[in-house]
């Protein structure tokens, strides 16, 4: 059990070397900016955060999930937490942030995963067959680990349009030593290498290239890349079974019309969040009608129940001001090799 008392800060504070924290800040005088009561706060929030670590470590997070004492520790040093924590689930590791706005915070919070029926549906297909998966709006990687994990020889691409995104990706890709991974840092479309800006948002699940339906804290130009133009570089795409994953905050129609050619192809499960932001663009439902009937594909819901575009369109408009999206769903092909793992139950 970990017990954050004084007592054992002052141990820890102890054992560093100094006899006193007087001693450390009187060692560290000349550094600019430093001053006695913020030299032994900086001590007192690393200890606290490295005993934090420390507790997790080495701990499938998901064990702590309605675990009474976790919920009571956490709660009362997640403000003293002053740098991301180092969270095991499943078989890989991800950096989580102490912060809100991130959403790998959400980990330390609720010590799961949300996406379970998209899960269940992965590791189902990656037990039978190797995925190729495009992890389109990656964020920090959860679904790209996952995926990379469930077998090694899955193969893995995450593409996210934030730069600043883009550098947490890369630091779980590293964590982990991922060698089956590949980013892209582009916007996808339905046309390659257009300059676009993308509207950053400081909660980062809100980011978005087609809506500004929060605080922008900054615009940075990203070039928009097509799904074909990336799996025609792909050259035993054959081999694999194609999943392609959309959240990308509205433009996931675009994505879809720039990806006409593989689906065509290779006839990919797409797991795809249905947002009003999508919906809000002008014809998106004559988009979603004619992509359906074009390529043969119907929608299952996270509880694989089939149902048709009405019900989107119902749930989309009874969705309040304080909701944007409606969830997952699958986008599968009917009678294709795909579609048993949506009807055999």
């Amino acid at each position: 059990m970990l017990t954050l008392s004084l007592t054992v800060i002052y141990d820890n504070i102890n054992r560093s070397g100094h006899s006193s924290v007087v001693e450390r800040l009187v060692a560290n005088e000349k550094v600019e900016g430093s001053t006695p009561f913020a030299r032994s706060k900086n001590i007192i929030l690393n200890i606290i955060t490295n005993l934090f670590q420390k507790y997790i470590t080495n701990k499938d997070i998901r064990n702590f999930k309605n675990n009474f004492l976790y919920y009571i520790l956490f709660r009362i040093v997640r403000k003293f937490i002053v740098k991301d924590l180092i969270v095991q689930i499943y078989n890989f590791k991800v950096f989580a942030s102490n912060k809100k706005n991130k959403t790998s915070n959400a980990l330390l919070r609720k010590c799961h995963f949300d996406d379970q029926a998209e899960l269940k549906i992965l590791k189902k297909i990656s037990d039978k067959k190797k995925i190729y998966f495009l992890d389109c709006g990656s964020n920090y990687g959860f679904y790209s680990l996952f995926v990379a994990n469930e077998n090694l020889s899955n193969k893995v691409i995450a593409i996210e349009a934030s730069k600043t995104t883009v550098e947490e990706l890369n630091k779980n890709i590293n964590l982990n030593s991922q060698k089956n991974i590949k980013i892209y840092n582009n916007a996808l479309s339905d046309i390659d290498d257009k300059k676009l800006l993308f509207n950053q948002s400081d909660n980062d699940w809100e980011s978005s290239l087609v809506h500004k339906n929060f605080k922008v804290i900054k615009q940075e130009e990203v070039l928009t890349k097509k799904i074909d133009t990336i799996t025609g570089e792909i050259s035993d795409l054959e081999q694999y079974n194609l999943i392609i994953k959309l959240d990308i905050e509205g433009n996931e129609f675009k994505a879809l019309a720039g990806a006409f050619m593989t689906i065509e192809k290779y006839s990919p499960i797409i797991i795809i969040e249905f947002s009003k932001f999508i919906f809000n663009e002008k014809n998106s439902r004559i988009f979603l009608n004619q992509f359906l009937d074009k390529f043969n594909y119907e929608i299952f819901n996270t509880k694989l129940n089939k149902i048709n575009e009405s019900d989107i369109y119902d749930l989309i408009d009874q969705l309040d001001i304080k909701h944007d999206t409606i969830g997952n769903y699958f986008l599968v092909k009917e009678n294709s090799d795909n579609y048993k793992y949506f009807t055999d139950g």
